[in-house]
């Protein structure tokens, strides 16, 4: 610190820093030491301490005093300073001296403050005192002024006796005498302007010649005896006013000042304050001083604080806007008592009064806040969104013009351009106002879109006419109608002009009357389509009626009048706002549809629903509990009310009607037991139960009915496979029986959200799927479910499939894996798919440096396609959609025409699967839209969750509404065997009820007129004509459907009479029709010739296409026939109606409706054996052959996604075993224990795992499971052969013993399990069924009879070896 060049010494014994830093502030405040800025005091060595200054000056004024006294917390210390670090003693002087001998005398000089030495010489007394003292000892004094120094001379030969007698006695008796003159006399420098004054006007002080007061520039020096001295000085600074400054925080001293005031001026008038920026400065006598002090110090504490949290957005509007400081400055003075306000995390209040605090808090919560407004419907997304944030930023302006009152702000909706709310934040009255705008827009500007009902479909396609009829006046709503779900006008526009467009539509239409007209024959709807429009259109313009086709004429809602006649009355609409009746409609097919959906029982909108109950309570299941809680107390009631007529039994069902609230007629409640064992009686209550159901829908003459999965909740308890094998087994026994009635449409309901979910969904899939065809007979439509695949178009016309399914099992050119490229062998996509590929495509990944939002490209290794493409998602939507755009442009620039997609990060990532649908679909529609000459072709989105399957439909319905679910339509003519007419031929019959066209008239008036016009027309142009039926022997059944179809085609009528049958309808048609009659009499002969040919060969040859669930079908005796003869020209025909355009070098078929191709096989059976449909041929004399399966089929699908439910292993192969002999002795085994068991459950074939070695491997393929081998595992049940219901069970290196490269092998076996009971350890054959017949045993043991995990047989041709698996 080289500024501070001035230094000053002292001494003083064991100084702490505490001490040295209260010295330091002595020294630095001039009007204590007279000094100024300074350094820290510093220790020079021993006691002897050094403090410099900055200024010359402030050294000189701390000089000039010499002498110091601070109180520091030892006790008072008194200082001598010097500018010397010289040792001071008590006993010296504070004098600097200076001895000179010679030879005559002595001399000494003393260094003496120069106001001591004026005061020596303008005091006489003191003069005399000093000169007395010195001549007592022989000495003279000498003052010299100008070097401030008195010179002491001695004579030695005039010192008392005559003689010092030496030197140093001398000095030492003048050292005493001038010890004495500066402890008598005291030198005292005021430094105070005001204490300077007052001493110089001190007249007292002047006249006195025992005390002298000299100026000097910038302080006096008071000299005299150290008492007078003393004791004036303490006089004058009684006499002084004290001065004291007080640190303050200016905000916080606001809120006392006029208390502090008040105070002072009451009890202390005569003290002075003074405020300056950061002090208060209070001037007065001592005491009243010190008592302001602790009065401001006590009112200080008493300052109150109080936090106030407010919403961090209302905190961020305080800090932008100035209400901050508009509330400090209206609360320093509105209030009783000050308040002050400032912002931090939080408003923070202070005042001496808390209810000030309270008060100042009510009006900024009264008039500053935050509200957060809902935007409903098309507010929330553009355009309306884009209207409402124009309108909202007007009226923010208009606010603002002045200062900031309001702010506003939008948070996001689920999607990207949406908005779920307005968030205004500032003034109350400014928010108030903003809300009146924006719910003044949402309830008359905003777009919404509002629904009513019709009373009748045929409206919906001419409601144009209808508007034409009420003269409704054009406005800015639109109107359209739909047909679905059910006839509906959906009007759209701002909210105001809809509700009164609704209300005009309601009025209007309640003014209308309407009419049916009955025809007989629908041909006469076939007219008025074509040759007939014009002249009913201009029946409509001249009566001012619409007319429509009425498709309700066979419901029971239509009350059907007699031919040819109308109702004499006119009747009004029914209610628009109600739904329509429902109508039972006519299937042209006659097999019923199975169909699996997803949900809730109590959403599904059928005839009947089908519920569990016990002890006849309706909440005694989950079911029950959820219909109570959508249908209310009205479903209680019904079921109170005949639950208390009926006594049931486990196995009878209660008929309740259905609530309106409900989407059913009919409840049929299954009184049931909780499971007991397989062959306990809960099982058969079950499916007693489920029998009765049925049978009552084809009484009823139901459409439609759904079952849930009964048995597996918490109610029951059944395990799941026993409660779904009992629902397929009542479902395929029902399709078998001789008349489904009116019962089109069986629903099995699943619902998602359960664990086991998907493990129940693919159990009900597969058997039903197995229960379509029963041999060579189709009992059921083919089975659609609401996983079906879902067909999309994206951009530049790419086809994007949405599939539930197992990535593993795609065959496309390129396969995503989705990974964070850390953890590769936790369970789920990656871990299948790289097990799949193998180790080199593994190492090959762990090695790689993968940047955000990079793809990786390796080879496939054995994945069937020919890359693979590793991403990581990050567990970021915005990286997942870059992904798939990046996914897409690497398919099209390799060249790649397929790729299958996973749902990125919605498993092991943790996303939510609607955010990954929408990022993923988003990434598809940008990507294809950008390259319009696309590569790629298809691009698959492979889903293995349910709830990932319906966030990815939903999503892609919304992104896009070209969305179809492909699915198999309906054909509308089933193919039947040939068979004699005879007994068929009242299929051609047909009632007045089912073959009458009726019209629907609509009008204000002249409906009578219009009708009467209507049906003149049609009967002009009829005819009849009459055939015998002898005419149709030689007619086959084929021949008859055929002309059944022309009939429902030209909509004719035909009813039978003595000996013949009269057609009668359009002239056209029944012209048509006598001549397919004439030429079918022509080809009996040789149709029967044809027949007998196709019998034998549907014998010895079976020709079968794949169908849509992945199972082979036998095709019909005529296709087999057409194949097996290269007779393709024309189409072949299904089981199922379908036809198919063929090639035979591909063996593969065409379907000619919508193009999708199926493969066809040949097989050619053996004389005394029949090779099972899904096998494929064996040459002559081939008796055994081992078939690999495609990855890509749905064979190998379906066995690996049986055995991966339980089993989590790498499937690497699946190989179908075709042993002639052992399934020859198979299926005689299988007939045998049918027979035996054809009153209790049959022979209860299963498929199950057993699992080998590779030494044991080839055995069993060649001469099947051989029970002598038992034990080389376990024996615990019984010396037989043992296999597993969990493929997990079997997958145990114990039983799977891994070969070198780690391979295991497992058996998919087809078991004959029979009747079982428990087995024991020693069994050699199963224990007798009946004590009474010890040679009638069941057919095998388990472990459990309630939930078997174990079957063991004991005969070897009771198990077949299907499939096998090889695993890692």
């Amino acid at each position: 610190m080289d500024e501070y060049q001035h230094p000053l010494f002292f001494e003083a014994k064991d100084l702490t820093d505490r001490e040295k830093d209260k010295l330091r502030r002595y020294f630095q405040k001039r009007r204590d030491s007279g000094g100024g800025d300074c350094t820290t005091v510093q220790t020079v060595g021993g006691n002897m301490h050094k403090i410099c200054f900055k200024e010359k000056e402030d050294q000189e004024r701390v000089l000039q005093r010499k002498f110091h006294t601070i109180t520091l917390p030892s006790g008072d210390r008194h200082l001598t300073v010097s500018r010397s670090d010289a040792p001071q003693t008590p006993d010296q002087p504070s004098t600097q001296t200076f001895t000179k001998a010679n030879t005559k005398g002595l001399e000494k000089i003393f260094k003496i403050e120069v106001y001591l030495l004026y005061y020596l010489r303008d005091n006489p007394r003191a003069n005399r005192v000093l000169r007395k003292q010195l001549s007592s000892i022989g000495c003279t004094v000498e003052l010299n002024f100008d070097e401030e120094e008195a010179v002491v001379r001695g004579d030695i030969e005039k010192g008392p006796g005559g003689a010092f007698g030496a030197a140093e006695k001398w000095e030492l008796q003048v050292d005493r005498v001038f010890i004495g003159l500066t402890e008598t006399y005291l030198c005292f420098h005021v430094l105070n302007p005001k204490q300077q004054r007052m001493l110089l006007q001190d007249r007292s002080s002047v006249a006195d010649d025992e005390m002298k007061v000299y100026r000097d520039t910038g302080y006096s020096v008071v000299v005299g005896e150290a008492e007078a001295v003393r004791e004036r000085i303490a006089n004058l600074e009684k006499s002084l006013p004290t001065c004291k400054e007080l640190p303050i925080v200016g905000e916080t001293f606001k809120l006392v000042e006029g208390e502090f005031s008040r105070e002072m001026r009451a009890h202390h008038p005569g003290v002075q304050i003074q405020i300056r920026h950061n002090m208060i400065i209070v001037e007065g006598p001592d005491e009243e001083v010190q008592a302001g002090a602790t009065k401001l110090d006590q009112l200080m504490n008493k300052v109150l604080v109080k936090t106030v949290q407010f919403p961090s957005d209302l905190m961020t509007f305080m800090r932008s806007s100035d209400a901050i400081s508009k509330y400090h400055a209206r609360f320093q003075h509105s209030l009783r008592h000050p308040v002050s306000v400032k912002v931090a995390l939080n408003l923070i209040l202070s005042s001496l009064s808390s209810d000030a605090l309270d008060e100042a808090e009510a009006a900024v919560r009264r008039e500053l806040g935050a509200d957060t407004v809902k935007l409903q419907g098309a507010a929330a997304v553009p355009p309306d969104l884009d209207r409402v944030k124009d309108i909202l930023t007007r009226a923010k302006n208009v606010a603002n013009c002045r200062e900031l009152r309001v702010d506003v702000s939008y948070i996001p909706g689920a999607s990207v351009s949406a908005v779920s709310a307005v968030r205004l934040v500032g003034y109350s009255e400014d928010i108030s106002k903003l809300k009146e705008v924006l719910q003044d827009y949402q309830m008359n500007q905003v777009g919404i879109q509002e629904v009513l009902m019709l009373p009748y479909p045929e409206l919906v396609d001419r409601f144009d006419k209808v508007l034409g009829l009420i003269c409704l006046k054009q406005t800015e709503v639109s109107i359209k109608t739909s047909p679905l779900p059910h006839p509906r006008v959906l009007m759209s526009g701002p909210r105001c002009h809809v509700q009164e467009v609704q209300q005009a539509l309601i009025a209007a239409l309640s003014s209308l009357t309407s009419d049916i007209l009955v025809l007989d024959g629908p041909g006469a709807q076939r007219y008025f389509q074509a040759e007939g429009k014009v002249s009913k259109d201009l029946v409509e313009s001249s009566c001012q009626v619409l007319i429509a086709e009425h498709h309700g004429a066979n419901s029971q809602d239509v009350n059907i009048r007699s031919r040819g006649t109308s109702s004499p009355g006119v009747t009004p609409l029914p209610s628009i706002t109600g739904l329509a009746s429902n109508t039972v409609e006519n299937v042209a097919a006659d097999k019923t549809i199975l169909k699996i959906t997803l949900g809730s029982l109590e959403d599904e909108q059928v005839n009947a629903l089908v519920v569990p109950m016990l002890d006849k309570k309706l909440t005694s299941t989950v079911i029950g509990q959820c219909l109570l809680t959508k249908a209310g107390n009205t479903i209680q009631a019904k079921f109170d009310s005949v639950a208390a007529t009926r006594t049931v039994c486990p196995g009878d069902v209660l008929q309740v009607a259905g609530p309106a609230s409900l989407g059913c007629s009919k409840l049929f409640f299954i009184e049931c037991l909780p499971w007991d064992g397989v062959r306990g009686q809960s099982v058969q209550a079950l499916a007693d139960g489920l029998k009765r159901c049925l049978d009552l829908c084809v009484q009823q003459r139901l459409v439609s009915v759904a079952f849930p999965l009964i048995g597996p909740g918490i109610a029951l308890k059944f395990p799941p496979r026993e409660a779904i094998g009992a629902l397929a087994e009542n479902i395929r026994q029902f399709g078998l029986s001789a008349s489904s009635g009116c019962l089109s449409t069986i629903h099995v309901v699943v619902k998602p959200g359960y664990p086991d979910s998907e493990e129940c969904y693919h159990d009900v899939y597969r058997h039903l799927s197995a229960n379509m065809n029963q041999g060579d007979q189709v009992i059921f439509r083919p089975l659609t479910s609401d996983l079906d695949d879902i067909t999309l178009t994206a951009g530049g016309g790419v086809r994007l499939r949405l599939v539930f399914g197992d990535i593993t099992n795609e065959t496309t050119d390129a396969v995503v894996n989705t990974t964070d490229f850390v953890h590769f062998q936790d369970d789920g996509v990656c871990k299948d798919i790289l097990a799949v590929a193998g180790p080199e495509v593994t190492s090959e990944v762990q090695a790689a440096t993968v940047k955000r939002g990079e793809v990786l490209k390796t080879r496939p290794g054995s994945f069937p396609c020919r890359a693979l493409l590793h991403v990581c998602g990050q567990k970021d939507a915005g990286v997942t959609e870059k992904l798939v755009h990046r996914i897409v442009q690497l398919c099209n620039t390799s060249g790649y025409k397929s790729v299958a997609i996973p749902a990125i990060c919605t498993g092991s990532g943790g996303l939510d699967p609607g955010v990954v649908a929408a990022a993923i679909l988003r990434g598809v529609e940008r990507a294809t839209s950008s390259t319009p000459n696309s590569c790629l072709a298809d691009i698959r989105l492979v889903l293995r969750k349910i709830d990932v399957f319906l966030e990815f439909r939903e999503k892609a319905m919304q992104v896009f509404p070209t969305a179809a679910v492909n699915r198999v339509s309906v054909p509308h003519v089933q193919q039947t065997p040939r068979r004699p007419v005879a007994a068929d031929l009242s299929i051609l019959h047909s009632s007045s009820a089912n073959q009458q066209s009726a019209f629907l008239f609509v009008g204000l008036q002249d409906i009578p007129d219009a009708m009467a016009k209507l049906k003149d027309l049609y009967q002009a142009q009829c005819s009849s004509q009459t055939f015998t039926t002898e005419q149709l022997e030689f007619l086959s059944q084929d021949d008859v459907e055929s002309l059944k179809q022309v009939v429902e085609a030209e909509g004719l009528y035909v009813q039978s009479g003595p000996g013949g049958s009269t057609v009668s309808g359009l002239k056209d048609g029944v012209n048509r029709v006598m001549q397919m009659i004439n030429a079918s009499l022509q080809g009996g002969l040789r149709a029967q010739q044809r027949v007998r040919e196709e019998e034998d060969l549907y014998t010895r040859v079976a020709w079968c296409i794949l169908g849509n669930n992945g199972n082979w079908e036998r095709l019909p005796k005529v296709a087999n026939r057409k194949l097996e003869n290269s007779d393709i020209s024309g189409a072949i025909v299904d089981a199922q109606s379908y036809q198919w355009n063929v090639d035979l070098q591909r063996t593969e078929a065409t379907r000619r409706s919508t193009g999708q191709k199926q493969k066809l096989k040949r097989l050619e059976n053996l004389p005394d054996f029949t090779l099972p449909l899904y096998w494929d041929n064996m040459a002559a004399g081939e008796s055994m052959k081992v078939v690999t399966l495609e990855p890509s089929s749905a064979e190998y699908h379906a066995v690996k996604e049986a055995f991966k439910r339980t089993a989590p292993k790498a499937v690497m192969k699946i190989n179908r075993l075709q042993n002639v002999h052992l399934r020859r002795a198979y299926e005689s085994q299988k007939k045998h224990i049918s027979d035996k068991n054809v009153q209790g459950g049959g022979a209860g074939e299963r498929l199950l795992y057993h699992g080998t070695t590779q030494e044991n491997c080839d055995s069993i393929m060649t001469t099947g499971f051989n029970r002598r081998f038992a034990g080389q595992n376990a024996t615990l049940y019984g010396l037989g052969t043992y296999f597993a219901v969990n493929a997990v069970y079997s997958a145990h290196p114990t039983y799977s013993k891994p070969n070198a490269s780690g391979c295991q092998l497992m058996f998919v076996a087809r078991v004959l399990t029979g009747l079982y009971t428990v087995g024991q350890g020693g069994m050699m054959v199963p224990p007798p069924r009946n004590t009474q017949r010890p040679h009638d045993l069941y057919d095998s043991v388990v472990d459990n009879t309630d939930d078997p995990n174990m079957y063991v047989v004991f005969h070897d041709d009771q198990a077949y070896p299907d499939y096998l698996i090889t695993f890692k």
